[in-house]
């Protein structure tokens, strides 16, 4: 019967000590937050060369090697109708389009960026020009309320 007790405590000892391990082990893996920031004004006017540009960091370090950073910019109720538009990394984690707005509104730009297995789609409002206050329709997309949305990525 002693025999069993020790086999019982060792297998016991050898499971914690196998625990413990993977729990230290897995905590260097953590990936940290890929934080995606707008450089580009809130306000412009029609017909005006826009820069829209993001500037995206991990752990107060400048991200360099984004995989992708689009811009979807989409007048206020008629996201349907946006348009994508890709970002060229320029320096210091900032990734930079260009566009005009042909017409006075509210836009909105988000920006879906993927860096390093992490995605961010952060979103900004632009009034563009002076836009009557009854054209602008709520945005009520499903991302709406998660103006920084972040999701996690494996396999890339």
């Amino acid at each position: 019967m002693k025999k069993f007790a020790w086999l019982g405590l060792s297998i016991l000892l050898l499971g914690a000590c196998g625990t413990n391990e993977a729990e230290t082990s897995g905590a260097g893996n953590t990936l940290e937050e890929v934080v995606v920031e707008f450089n580009t004004g809130q306000t412009a006017e029609v017909g005006e060369e826009v820069t829209l540009s993001v500037t995206v960091t991990q752990g107060g370090e400048a991200v360099e090697d984004a995989d992708e950073v689009v811009y979807e910019v989409w007048e206020s109720g008629h996201r349907k109708d946006g348009e994508m538009i890709t970002a060229e990394h320029t320096a210091d984690g900032i990734y930079e389009a260009e566009t005009v707005f042909e017409e006075e509104g509210l836009y909105y730009m988000q920006a879906h960026t993927t860096a390093r297995r992490l995605h961010a789609m952060p979103k900004q409002e632009v009034t563009i020009g002076n836009p009557d206050p009854e054209s602008i329709v709520p945005d009520d997309s499903e991302d709406s309320e998660g103006m920084n949305m972040i999701e996690e990525h494996g396999g890339h």
